[in-house]
């Protein structure tokens, strides 16, 4: 079993903060790009190809109104593990 140290916990929840907030940058970066009605866009070392696409789904509200009962027809369960980090108040 892997060894696991409070320094690794500490340093998956700073490297987990730092990912946010580059989210956020790139995210506000994305928005202006989108909002600007360029099709792409070229940096000194990047390019940017705002791309547009149409996605169908399905509505699965409706799905399971008009299912009803035989909605475990068509449902699929999966396992899923994950970690959750937390600021301890200190």
């Amino acid at each position: 079993m892997p060894r696991i140290t409070a320094k690794d916990i500490d340093t998956l929840g700073n490297l987990l903060a730092e990912i946010s907030d580059l989210s956020k940058k790139a995210d506000d970066i994305k928005a202006r790009l989108k909002a600007s009605g360029l099709d792409h866009k070229d940096g000194s070392l990047f390019s940017a190809v705002v791309v547009h696409q149409d996605r169908t789904s399905l509505d699965t509200a409706k799905v399971r109104t008009l299912l009803g009962d035989r909605i475990s027809l068509v449902e699929r369960t999966s396992a899923n593990v994950s970690v959750r980090v937390t600021a301890r108040r200190v």
